[in-house]
């Protein structure tokens, strides 16, 4: 214990304690280049330290602002950081301990004043300081100068001009009483207990099955009271796939059998990748279809359409894989057609675009659409079960020759011809696991840009003047290049677990069960991987002192030491971790590959970001970022992996997806040992219209790209049929131009929703900004923005639903109403043949009935008179058109050589024949090459 005696106020300062304190973040940061360099004072409240020892001194506005702390002082010299030379001085913004009454503690900082200005007078409103100047100075009063300043303080504005370097504890006498005894406070470490483990190692062989498979319930249209389903009575399904595209359209028929309206709940499984574009209900002879509207109001217009006895429907996306429509007052024995059409991005497997439909609905998500109410005056009925008839058409377009088109799952059939194809399922029974079809291209791999022109199904295939000349564009870059990493060169991954206290015990427990099953998934015995497991908060725990090679006795010791390490370990400090790995080079010429498991909450980003970016020992290593929980910060963790050097990547581990962690596991664990595309840009060479308020590409940002994974860039803009892509791969300038084609360039609504729902995800889940109160401050401002695309493009989103309003008369009894709408008018316009004269697989009879009708076509019209020539020949000119060269061969060549000798020699329409004639050489031309 050391005293300070005050002559000139009598007072006297006990030292009882002095803490050295050694912040990295601090010393990383601190501003060297600056003169004056001075060690000063800083007081604070007691209660204060905990988060100055975590956070370290943080700006006046930020304190008051954002973590809500009352300032101590009037602020004399505005919004900086005050220190004082004076121990006095500062002492006055200190208070006693509670808990040890007495003690007060007292910074001492190295601070960087460079040039500071001198005031004389109080200056609250200084938000920084005047310019040429580093600080500012409030002189301490003299005789000669009359400040209003007692003593001499100091305050900066910049937090890199500081760092912490004591904490001493003190009494201030005559403040503080003394007459205490002196206690000695522990100071507690979470240690792990050192982990002990036998030759052998009981380890699980599988984690829970949820991470694997999810339970399945029914889905269809149900009675939320009840929980029962209204007999479904047909469910048909018709899709066009164009390239790496889908719009889907589900048709669903169900009967109330009981004598009463009622309301039900159709819940529909909706998968990541998928958007829904499209509501229709028919029933009563009238088609009601749904307007997207601002959630709000679209479900105020539902209640108040079943208050007066009308018919409504309200559709709403009820989580990330789940939507559910609301059918309100459904007639008694009475059908309704529910028709559904969404819009999805294909995923690529093994360079094979795969297309599913899903069989079931996860019972646990089918279990949170039912507890929504949306109205308790109907009653629910009891169920029926009925044979259902199914089918299910596709239609397939794509840019180049298909060489491949198949269903491991289903029994098809086919139509096939180089780029277009149908198909359809040979057993037409209810599917009672997932569909998947398999299409492979003989040029899968190109670069290619797809541009598409608005097409409104509604509007007689005419846009409206809002969307007259609307274009979107999807650029598709799909990156397949020879990796230069040499085989028997060694790869280093470490796992990093995040066990903090952000991590509550169900995402802690995920993290756990995911690094569990990256570490299953290491081959066993490969001499050129290393590995280690890391655990962290405010400590850190290894599993091992050095990365370690792949045995099957290591990885048992890895999955133990996750499976059984602490929890709730304080903070996230992720920067300590990585600063002790950045001290020293890696092992591999290749770089770290560090497997981030965290829920994204981590302190001191700024710093992590800025020893990434600058450690020249860190310039290979790269990050991959798990993102883990429903609330985590996608933000943060998209920067680490776009601030690593080296590349990295940002995967989302949703709890509603667990099926598919396995797959995002094997690629994680894949794009490990590739090189990596990084630096990408692209340059679009097309018209951008001004007043578009989204004209920018989705995503802004775009992440690290490794061998074989596809990025899909979205945009409206007008006439861009070229981009050039720019990248760099291992630290060379990859540069490329896309063109677009005929092939690539369609007609249709698919790429607008992908557009639009592309432009929200990336407003959502995107890095907008690399600051995140920038980044959060986007998403606000375009909110309304996002809800009028969202309207615009019938795109259902978080903030908007699908509403449809039936209107009934009050007089008329729903109860007698009879059903008058036929399925297959319904279907009609989806139900279009791309091939119709081209056989099925197999089905020979069907081309020579086709070739059979040619030649009597031929025969008839060289045998009819003049008269009837011309009643015939334009009949028989439609029939050619419908069948192509192809197809038809000798025959069709006959059959239109008599057609344009009819016309030329009979009918003495001799234009009319030229025009033919030329039509038949280009036809011959595009069908035969």
């Amino acid at each position: 214990m050391v005293t300070l005696f005050l002559p000139a106020s009598g007072e006297q300062i006990v030292i009882h304690h002095v803490f050295s304190v050694a912040k990295q973040t601090d010393a990383l940061n601190y501003c060297t280049s600056l003169s004056h360099q001075r060690q000063l004072f800083h007081g604070s409240k007691y209660a204060n330290f905990l988060g100055i020892l975590s956070r370290g001194l943080v700006m006046p506005k930020i304190v008051v602002e954002e973590l809500g702390v009352v300032r101590t002082d009037i602020g004399c010299l505005g919004y900086g950081i005050y220190f004082s030379d004076s121990a006095s001085t500062s002492l006055k913004y200190t208070t006693s301990s509670a808990t040890r009454p007495g003690r007060r503690l007292l910074c001492i900082c190295q601070v960087a004043l460079g040039e500071s200005a001198n005031y004389y007078s109080f200056s609250p409103t200084l938000i920084k300081p005047p310019n040429g100047f580093h600080s500012t100075h409030g002189v301490k009063r003299m005789e000669e100068n009359h400040s209003m300043f007692t003593d001499n303080e100091y305050a900066i504005y910049q937090l890199d001009q500081q760092r912490l370097l004591y904490i001493v504890e003190v009494s201030w006498i005559p403040n503080d009483a003394l007459n205490i005894a002196l206690e000695q406070l522990p100071i507690v470490h979470h240690q792990q207990h050192a982990l002990k483990l036998s030759e052998q190692v009981e380890v699980p062989l599988t984690i829970d099955d949820e991470v694997i498979e999810v339970a399945e319930q029914d889905y269809g249209l149900i009675c939320p009271s009840s929980r029962k389903l209204v007999p479904l009575k047909s469910f048909h399904i018709r899709a066009q796939i164009v390239d790496a595209t889908v719009e889907v359209v589900l048709y669903q028929v169900y009967h109330n059998t009981s004598s009463t309206p009622i309301e039900v709940k159709y819940v529909f499984p909706l998968d990541e990748n998928s958007t829904v574009c499209g509501f229709e209900a028919h029933i009563n002879n009238k088609v009601i279809k749904g307007v997207v509207k601002e959630k709000e109001q679209a479900k105020q217009e539902y209640r108040e359409a079943i208050k007066k006895g009308h018919g409504a429907y309200l559709m709403h996306q009820e989580q990330a894989q789940v939507f559910s429509v609301a059918v309100g007052n459904l007639p008694a024995n009475n059908e309704v057609i529910i028709k559904i059409t969404y819009v999805a991005e294909l995923e690529i497997e093994n360079d094979d675009i795969i297309f599913r439909l899903p069989a079931k609905m996860a019972s646990w998500q089918s279990k949170k659409a039912m507890e929504s109410k949306d109205q308790s005056i109907v009653r629910s009925i009891d169920i029926v079960d009925e044979k259902v008839e199914f089918s299910f058409k596709a239609s397939i377009r794509m840019p180049y020759e298909i060489t491949k088109l198949f269903s491991p799952t289903h029994r098809l059939r086919r139509k096939l011809t180089d780029c277009i194809a149908m198909i359809e399922l040979v057993d037409n029974v209810l599917i009672d696991r997932d569909f998947v079809l398999s299409i492979s291209l003989k040029s899968a791999n190109l670069p290619r840009i797809s541009n598409e022109t608005l097409l409104l199904d509604d509007d007689n295939e005419k846009t409206t003047s809002n969307n007259h000349n609307s274009q979107a564009c999807m650029l598709t870059f799909y990156p397949r290049f020879e990796t230069t990493t040499n085989s028997n060169e060694q790869v280093e991954i470490i796992f990093i677990v995040d066990v903090s206290n952000s991590m509550d015990g169900t995402h802690v427990q995920q993290a756990k069960q995911l690094t569990h099953l990256f570490l299953t998934n290491l081959k066993v015995g490969d001499t050129n991987t290393l590995f280690n497991v890391v655990t962290f908060g405010s400590d850190n725990d290894e599993c091992f002192p050095v990365s370690t090679s792949t045995t099957k006795e290591n990885l048992d010791k890895a999955k133990h030491f996750v499976l059984h390490s602490l929890i709730h370990r304080g903070n996230t400090d992720l920067f300590a971790i990585l600063h002790r790995y950045s001290l020293l080079p890696s092992s591999s010429k290749f770089g770290r590959q560090f497997i981030l498991l965290s829920d994204g909450h981590i302190h001191d980003l700024n710093s992590i970001l800025a020893l990434l970016e600058h450690r020249s020992t860190m310039r290979h290593d790269r990050l991959f970022t798990c993102a883990i929980g429903n609330v985590a910060n996608k933000h943060g963790l998209k920067q680490l992996a776009n601030g690593a050097s080296g590349g990295g990547l940002t995967t989302i581990f949703d709890s509603n997806y667990r099926s598919r962690w396995k797959m995002k596991v094997l690629n994680i664990l894949e794009y490990v040992r590739q090189p990596c595309v990084t630096s990408i840009s692209i340059n679009w060479h097309g018209h951008v219209d001004e007043e578009q308020k989204f004209n920018m590409q989705a995503p802004k940002m775009i992440r690290s790209l490794f061998n074989g994974m596809r990025l899909s860039v979205y945009r409206f803009i007008q006439n861009c049929h070229k981009a050039t892509l720019t990248a760099t791969i291992d630290g060379q300038e990859f540069l490329t131009t896309v063109f677009s084609s005929t092939m690539t360039t369609t007609k249709g609504r698919i790429l607008h929703c992908l557009t639009a729902r592309a432009i929200i995800d990336d407003y959502d889940n995107g890095l907008l900004h690399v600051d995140e109160s920038e980044n959060e401050l986007f998403k606000v401002q375009y909110k309304q923005d996002l809800i009028d695309l969202s309207i615009k493009h019938s795109v259902v989103s978080a903030y908007t639903s699908f509403v449809a309003i039936e209107e009934r008369d009050t007089n008329m009894d729903i109860q007698t109403l009879q059903p008058g709408v036929r399925l297959l008018d319904v279907m009609l316009d989806r139900d279009v043949d791309l091939l119709p004269y081209v056989g099925w697989d197999g089905d020979v009879s069907n081309l020579t009935s086709i070739k059979e009708k040619l030649l009597d076509a031929r025969i008839s019209l060289e045998n009819a008179s003049i008269q009837s020539k011309k009643e015939t020949v334009s009949d028989i000119e439609k029939l050619c058109e419908k069948i192509s060269y192809r197809t038809g061969g000798d025959a069709k060549f006959d059959t239109m050589m008599t057609i344009i000798r009819t016309y030329r020699y009979s009918l003495n329409e001799h234009e009319k024949a030229n025009e033919l004639e030329e039509k038949m050489r280009n036809g011959m031309l595009v069908n035969l090459r």
